[in-house]
């Protein structure tokens, strides 16, 4: 069996947001508490939303003191969830409609903190890791599309592991193949009859194609897709075509298990 992942990135138009609209979003969610769990979910929700795609890695990238704020907001809510549990086992005789309604308002609430944690914080110092230095938006939404790539391998390995791959299509990278620094790039990765780990092929329309690949019979879970990112990470062919504002990345993934 395997699972296979897809993903076609594109540029985003929407503006990435500050640090204040982030901070300032979550203070209203641990200020809202009098108006119920529900007020306070809805305001996390915001924020997740907000850090979402490209403008979300960019508002975090460079900004740890921002992720530190975050983070400090966070472990209050995740208080007032502790609280809110607590309050829902004290509610003896209670109607069953209520109770229903009170932990579907704070599975809403937990579900939004995980992610603004989990998902939101966790994928920008993932992209900031791939991207190395590069933080331009096109190469930004480009690892961004890796990295979603490499966590969805990760979730589907959780039924087990035996390979893993990634293909990207990248164009619009404005890279001359006859340009001596990148044919020399080009020189050893174009000439794989097997198309192996690191092979890259220059394909019609100048697309150049890279693939990363990784196998062992013995090993962990996450053995794969550190190998991945590694040779994502550490690809100057790839990290040069990326830097074009005009860059754009598709790529196909796939996990197997025996």
């Amino acid at each position: 069996m395997c699972g296979i992942v897809a993903i076609t990135s594109r540029p985003s138009d929407r503006p990435a947001p500050s640090a204040a609209e982030l901070l300032a979003g979550l203070d209203a969610a641990v200020g809202s508490l009098d108006k119920g769990i529900a007020a306070v979910a809805e305001h996390v929700e915001v924020v997740d939303r907000k850090l979402r795609g490209t403008p979300g890695v960019m508002a975090l990238l460079g900004h740890p003191e921002l992720a530190i704020g975050l983070a400090a907001r966070l472990d209050q809510l995740e208080a007032i969830s502790a609280a809110e549990e607590l309050r829902i086992e004290a509610l003896e005789g209670a109607a069953s409609e209520v109770l229903e309604q009170a932990n579907a308002e704070l599975i809403r609430l937990r579900d939004a903190v995980w992610a603004v944690r989990n998902d939101r914080l966790r994928t920008a110092r993932e992209v900031e890791a791939l991207a190395a230095g590069e933080i331009g938006p096109a190469a930004i939404t480009a690892y961004l599309a890796v990295q979603q790539a490499l966590s969805s391998l990760d979730r589907l390995e959780v039924r087990g592991r035996d390979s893993a791959g990634v293909h990207l299509y990248v164009w619009g990278h404005g890279l001359d193949p006859a340009d001596p620094t990148v044919a020399a790039l080009l020189a050893e990765r174009t000439r794989d009859p097997l198309f192996t780990s690191g092979s890259v092929r220059v394909a019609a329309h100048d697309v150049l194609s890279f693939v990363y690949k990784a196998a062992a019979e013995i090993g962990e879970l996450g053995d794969n897709t550190r190998a991945l990112r590694a040779g994502v990470r550490n690809d100057t062919l790839l990290r040069l075509a990326l830097r074009a504002p005009t860059a754009r990345l598709s790529l196909l993934a796939h996990t197997r298990w025996a």
